[in-house]
């Protein structure tokens, strides 16, 4: 046993054998790490929200302190290279605005990215001044809530 011990070649042949071992390991390990990252795409996001009509003037209503608007309102959604989003979730709110049966004004992007609502009615009371919130989302997109409509009596 003694003659095991003052032998050093048993050390010396196991070193390069575990450093070829590890930088094994390293090197699949930085593959596989490359591998996954190569998969990752760019975040995609709604890159801007365009209202055709930037204000919506409104008509008084019969003599009273409200004022009212029906017509139509036209949007726009593109993506963050400025291509149109086709199927983003149009939502407007505010300044009392509704469909003509009076439900909410939503709607779903065509294939440019364009939505319009016919025949929208706005109203105000007492204010001279209101903003139509215009709020947009689609899945894997995100939600944008920058677009304002601006509403004047």
């Amino acid at each position: 046993m003694s003659r095991l011990r003052k032998s050093k070649e048993g050390g010396i042949e196991g070193l390069p054998l575990q450093l070829m071992i590890i930088i094994l390991v390293a090197t699949l390990g930085t593959a596989i790490i490359i591998g996954w990252m190569g998969a990752l795409e760019t975040p995609h996001s709604i890159g801007s929200v365009n209202v055709e009509s930037e204000s919506i003037l409104l008509e008084e209503a019969s003599g009273s302190e409200r004022y009212t608007y029906t017509g139509y309102v036209r949007i726009c959604v593109t993506d963050q290279n400025g291509d149109g989003l086709a199927g983003a979730t149009v939502v407007l709110s505010g300044c009392s605005v509704m469909t003509s049966s009076g439900g909410t004004v939503h709607g779903v992007t065509d294939a440019h990215g364009y939505v319009e609502f016919d025949n929208i009615h706005v109203s105000l009371r007492g204010s001279k001044i209101g903003f139509i919130t215009v709020d947009v989302s689609l899945s894997g997109y995100g939600t944008n809530s920058a677009a304002r409509v601006t509403v004047v009596a």
